[in-house]
């Protein structure tokens, strides 16, 4: 049974670190909203995917320990105890890698060139369900903390 609920507490865990930060133009974070920003019109050059990295909170190595742990010790021996400290470090590792898993974001790198500069810019940001090319006009919105492309829809 003690081993039942630390699996069940150790899915949630997981669960929730899978609900971390969206990086897609449509989602606003609470922190943003009702902020000016300013807005540029500009021209994409070039676009690529890319790999969007979060970084680890911790909670799926502390979730994989407890329950590799519960599960360790719980064999009835006197290799309980070492078996509970392997099963804490193999599940902290196991618990590491399925948290980087679960996290891991597809997402594109946008060149742009803003109207009127010969600048060129870029952002990375998480592909929309309405994908930017080449070619394609957007917004690009500069707030305090982020900056996002958005694909101004052709007439």
């Amino acid at each position: 049974m003690r081993a039942f609920i630390t699996l069940l507490f150790a899915g949630a865990v997981l669960t929730l670190t899978g609900c971390a930060t969206s990086y897609k133009p449509g989602v606003y974070q609470s922190g943003q909203v009702q902020q000016a920003m300013k807005v540029k019109l500009a021209t994409v050059i070039e676009v690529r995917e890319v790999d969007i990295a979060t970084p680890a909170s911790g909670s799926g190595a502390a979730a994989g320990s407890a329950t590799g742990a519960v599960l360790g010790t719980s064999i009835n021996s006197r290799g309980g105890i070492v078996a509970g400290i392997a099963g804490a470090v193999v599940g902290g590792v196991a618990g590491t890698v399925a948290e980087k898993a679960v996290n891991a974001k597809k997402g594109v790198e946008i060149l742009y060139q803003i109207d009127g500069s010969a600048d060129m810019m870029a952002v990375v940001q998480e592909q929309d369900e309405n994908p930017i090319q080449v070619g394609d006009r957007i917004r690009i919105m500069e707030g305090s903390f982020a900056t996002r492309a958005v694909k101004i829809p052709k007439v």
